[in-house]
Parts: structure tokens; sequence; C-alpha cells
């Protein structure tokens, strides 16, 4: 087998989790412990152009700093430069490349990767010229090689070629989502195009990180990327300390793993707790879907999104054009669905004539107090809407079920067919994989429109920015003619939880309506909503 050269990239993928700010003490064992397992490269950081925001240190990774901490023998120095950042710096790639480097003889850094989209290859071509004109090895990692022809491929490995002016042509396994046949193509549609090392960067959507990288080395790559613990945006890479052990099988003596083990189990544990990175369902489906990683990051970094908005965000990004690329933007429009609806059939006009309506949410205040719950809805007699299914009160006291949420109704489609009750929901969000499924159930189809910023209550309708239970079953409670909307299980979060302003948000702008009724909670509630208790006499 060929001999093969270990690339280590922990803090600079790292440090997408933490802004590339770690702790001076980690860091310090980190370099130590790579010096000592034999790594060949350490790829320690970016050198980012200037951004209007507070980043650490590894993210512009200075000259200055590595003379400062820089102090082992024996791995090569290397630090990786964004496309993106040279073509849109003022004046160009190469005055790029002259602002942020000095020559290779002045620095303690040996290597320079440059990480390109196929689209901006050809842009990389003069800071690549400039780069090796200052001495330094030149990388070229293309990003997103997955799903492209092999001629395309080759067609660009042959091109790079021409340049005369990289040394290493890797691949990006972005997505997480190919194959190790797959890998061993790409590499081959290289090869047929540039004769020069390949390497490979593996991401672990679908716990391939490793196969693909050895895959990737049987069949002539000879650069293989990893980090410790597999730290990494989104389900992270290629384990050092596993891929050490696989190739310490091959090429007996190359090798220490067992020298990163310590690290791994101490410093790098205690981040994984904290950041959670690595393979899971969300980051298989979107490696699955072709959806770029950072849209399935964001959505599990943030305790806002339940399990039918991040679910319904990957089917809606997995079928729009904008899928491979990231953007707030996009990543807004598949969580809230796209601004639109329709007018459901129901007129809801009358259907409370007056009476109290008692919505079920889902906190645990509601198994709590179900007994006084229970009491208070044989005395007093309220309508009830459960928002989606909740088994904490008898099904006999539920005079209906609210979803508005196409993944909800997905999930819980075979327990509404078992209900011996109503359904209100929007016809037009049942998907229609499951619309067999109801087609026994009483449904009330009370419509919903979204739209940003707008919350409005209609007879047959309402519109909301996301398709959310709770202001929906608020809103066809006033449609319907309630005298009063009680909530239970309506608990709040902490106050630093991004689902308590949001939720904040929805009440105030509830009693800004000029068709508003009075709102109650009937159990311990953080909301600013009138407070009572379903124990109190004269509620």
């Amino acid at each position: 087998m060929s001999q093969v050269t270990i690339l280590d990239c922990t803090l600079r993928d790292g440090g997408y989790y933490n802004n590339w700010d770690f702790d001076p003490a980690t860091v310090r064992r980190y370099i130590n412990a790579c010096a000592v397992a034999g790594i060949d490269v350490v790829e320690i950081g970016f050198r980012f152009t200037a951004k209007n925001s507070f980043l650490g240190p590894f993210a512009y990774t200075s000259d200055d700093l590595l003379r400062a901490i820089w102090n082992v023998k024996g791995p090569r120095l290397a630090i990786m430069v964004n496309a993106s950042d040279l073509v849109d710096f003022s004046g160009g790639a190469e005055k790029a490349i002259e602002a942020l480097f000095v020559k290779k003889a002045e620095s303690r850094v040996e290597m320079v990767r440059i990480a390109a989209h196929l689209r901006e290859v050809d842009a990389c071509k003069v800071a690549a010229k400039k780069l090796k004109d200052l001495g330094y090895t030149v990388g070229l990692n293309l990003m997103q090689a997955a799903g492209r022809s092999p001629e395309a491929l080759t067609e660009i490995a042959r091109k790079v070629a021409t340049w005369n002016a990289a040394d290493v042509l890797y691949f990006a396994d972005s997505m997480g989502s190919m194959t190790p046949s797959e890998v061993k193509a790409t590499v081959k549609a290289f090869r047929a195009g540039w004769d020069g090392p390949i390497g490979i960067h593996t991401h672990d959507n679908c716990q391939r990180a490793i196969a693909n990288s050895l895959a990737a080395y049987e069949a002539g790559a000879t650069w293989l990327d990893s980090t410790v613990l597999g730290i990494g945006r989104g389900a992270g890479n290629a384990r050092t300390e596993y891929l050490l052990s696989e190739i310490e099988s091959i090429l007996p003596g190359k090798y220490k793993p067992g020298a990163l083990f310590p690290l791994v189990m101490e410093d790098f544990q205690k981040l994984l707790d904290k950041y959670r990175w690595g393979s899971n369902l969300v980051y298989y489906l979107s490696a699955q879907y072709g959806v770029h990683p950072t849209y399935s990051q964001q959505m599990l970094d943030d305790c806002r999104y339940s399990t039918e908005q991040v679910l319904g965000a990957l089917e809606s990004l997995r079928d729009s054009d904008s899928a491979a690329s990231y953007s707030k933007h996009n990543l807004r429009r598949a969580l809230t669905g796209p601004m639109t609806g329709s007018e459901g059939s129901w007129d809801a006009t009358g259907w409370a004539a007056g009476r109290d309506v008692l919505i079920l949410g889902a906190g645990a205040s509601v198994a709590r107090y179900r007994d006084g719950l229970v009491a208070y809805i044989e005395r007093k007699r309220p309508l009830v809407l459960s928002l989606n299914v909740n088994h904490s009160l008898p099904l006999d006291k539920i005079t209906a079920y609210v979803a508005c949420h196409k993944t909800r109704l997905m999930i819980e489609a075979h327990e509404y067919q078992n209900l011996d009750s109503t359904l209100i929901a929007p016809r037009a969000s049942i998907p229609a994989a499951i619309a067999h499924q109801l087609e026994e159930v009483r449904l009330l189809d009370y419509g919903l429109f979204l739209a940003e910023d707008k919350f409005e209550i209609g007879p047959r309708g309402c519109t909301m920015p996301a398709a959310l239970a709770a202001p929906y079953s608020m809103a066809l409670a006033t449609a319907a003619g309630a005298g009063r909307i009680l909530l239970a299980g309506f608990d709040g979060y902490d106050a630093g939880d991004p689902r308590q302003s949001e939720m904040v948000h929805i009440f105030e702008a509830y009693q800004k309506l000029s068709n508003k009724v009075p709102v109650i909670a009937l159990t311990p509630s953080t909301y600013p909503v009138q407070q009572s208790s379903v124990y109190a006499p004269a509620i």
C-alpha cells in the first residue's frame, strides 16, 4: 500500500462550534498529542479576512499566534483560506493573498489549502500561483464533489494541473452522502486528469466517514483528513483516533493513536457534551436529501424548533433549489413553509357560541393537575381542544384535537384514526400520503394562511407567520365565538429560552387583535396572560 499523509484539522473544523476560540490549555495538549501521535500535517485554523463579529484566534491564525504556540517538531503546519474570501476581496484574489500571507521563509506555516466550490475553481488560479510564489505547499479542496459526473471531475482536475501551482488536489464529501464506491469513482475521475497527490475530506452524516476515507486510500488517495473525536460542523468528520488505528493495521509503526486517547476522553469529550456534534437521524436525512448540513446544525442548535418543524423543513429543502447552499433566509422559509395557504371549508362562526374554550398544551402541568382539570371540565362544561394528541386526560373529556403542521399530522395520523373525536386542521396541510388514513376521521377544515408578521382571524381560517398549533387553536376558538380562552399546560420555558420569546410574541400579537377574547391560564404559566387556578371557585 502507498504511504499516507494524515491531515488533522481539529481546531479549524471544530471552530464552527465555538467561533474558533479554544481554551489555550486544550490547544497546547492538542498540539503535543498530534506530535507524539505522528500526525503528518496539522491544519490548525482558518485565515479569514476581517469579519463583522468576534471570532477567536484560530479564525485568523496569525503568524504572531503561531510563533507563540507552535514549538513542536514533526507535524507540518497548515491553514485554510476560503475561496469566497479571496474572490470578494477588494482588489481581487492576488491582493488578498498579499494581505494575508508573508513569504513562507518568514512564517511557521508550510501549507495553505484553498477551500472552493466547483464554480469558484477558475478564480483560485491566481491565488494558488501567488501562494506558490511565496513558497507554500498549496492544496485545493473542492467542496460538494458528490453527484458530479466523472467527466466533469476529470476536466476540473485537468484544468488545475495546468496551473502548475497546486500540490495536492482534495475533494470533500460535503453532504456526507457519498458511498465507498462513489468515493473510489471520484478518485479515479480525478486521477484521469491529475498526476499529483489526491486527498479526501469526509463527513459522517451516514456514519461512513472512516469507510470512505479508507476507500479513497484503496483507490489511490494518499491525503486523508480527520479531526479528534470527529469534531466538525454538523455530523462531524472522520475521527483521527479511529483513522490512525485503522491505518496502523495497514502500515504498522507509522502512527501512535494512543497518544490521542487522553485528549479524546478528557478535553474533547467535554466539548462533545457541550456542542453535541456527530451523526444522528437529522444529519443522515440531510445527506440523503442533499441538504447542506448547516441547515440541520442550525435547527438542532435552536431549541425553538419542534420535531415536526425540523422534519418538515428538511422535506421542504429537499424539493428546493436552495438545498445545497445554506442561507438564513432559506432556512426560515423552510421552517415556516411557503407563505401561502388556503381557506377552509368549515365556517367556525358560532361553534363555541359564547362557551369557554379550554386549550390543552403539552406542558407537564396537565398531568400534574389532571384530577383538578377533570373536575373542572365536568363542572363547567367548556369545549376542550387538545393541541395534537394528549393522553394526560380521559378521551371523553376532549371535544376536538387540533393540529396544523404537515409533519405533526403525518406523525399522529394513526392515532387520530383510533380516537372517537373530532380533528380540527387545515385540510390543505394533510399530506397526500396519509389522506387515506384520515378518511373516517371527523374533520373540521379550518384554514391556515402563512404570512410573515401577520396574525389575523377569519371565520374559515387564520393567518400566522408559522404553522404552530397554539396560535392556530386560539384563532379558531376566537372565530368560533368563545366567551373566554382558558389554558392548561402552557407552562412556559426559562427566560433565556428562544421558545419563551416566541410564545410571548404570540400572546402579545393576540392581545392587539380587535376581536380578541379574554385569555386565562388555569395552570401555572410564565406567559403574559391572566393567571388563575383550576381550583378557584369563581373561575
